[in-house]
Order: structure tokens, then sequence, then C-alpha cells
């Protein structure tokens, strides 16, 4: 079963069963009022991806970093395997990209040819629909 669930770059899957946990630490917790709950432990949680919809570990080292050193707050929920998160990432770091290269006023002919492959690379994976965008620097 374990080789159907999607694989994490730092973590092995553990076979069912032997799940790790791993100890809290409250004082680097943050909860809102209406949920005044903290992790004493975290364990490895099997979940499903809310986008590509396959079974992967939320693993209880990453939960222990997102809400103890990241500060997520203990209410806040993975939704989205790794691959997924990566994924998503990258986009976000191309859309911004594509909106610092679109305002300069007097782009150079690196920034113009970065340009047209950023908007490209956005076409191609769907997240823009107007071709003639690439065009609209230089």
């Amino acid at each position: 079963m374990a080789h159907d669930l999607v694989p994490h770059p730092r973590y092995e899957n553990p076979e069912p069963g032997c799940e790790v946990t791993v100890e809290g630490d409250i004082t680097k917790q943050h909860a809102t009022d209406v949920v005044y709950a903290y992790y004493d432990i975290y364990t490895d949680q099997l979940l499903t991806c809310r986008k590509c919809e396959r079974k992967f570990y939320f693993f209880a080292k990453e939960q222990k970093y997102w809400y103890e050193e990241l500060g997520f707050w203990v209410d806040a929920r993975c939704v989205h395997c790794f691959e997924c998160r990566l994924t998503m990432h990258k986009v976000k770091r191309l859309q911004k990209e594509y909106e610092r290269l679109q305002k300069l006023k007097a782009p150079t002919q690196s920034e113009v040819k970065r340009f047209r492959v950023v908007a490209k690379t956005l076409i191609k994976i769907g997240c823009m629909k107007d071709k003639r965008k690439i065009d609209k620097l230089g």
C-alpha cells in the first residue's frame, strides 16, 4: 500500500500501523480563542489531497515544523500533498514574476525574453489563456 502513496522528498512513508509520533511543545504553538487546543503530540496522518485526490502522509515532524517553527495556527490543516503544494508554490512564483516583468517601463532584452518564457509557461499550465499577452513587452 505504501507505494500507492504520494512520496515526500524528506520523509519515508511508514507502513500502515507504524506511524511515527513526535512530542509537541505547546509554548511554541498558536491557538485561536475559538479553538483553544494545542498538540501535546503529533502523529503521522494519512490524508487525501484536495487537488489530485491521492493519499499522502502529513508527517509528525512536518506538523511540528508547521505549528512550532513556521507559526501556523493549530487549527490550520494540510489539505494538499507535497507535490501539489510544490506545484502551487511554483505557479505563484511565476505569476509574481509575470506581474513584475509586466510593470517594467523599459525592459532589457533579457527581461523581454524571460517575460515571454514565463507567459508561455503560464499559458501551457492553464493559468493564462490570452496568447497575445506573450508579446505585451518589447
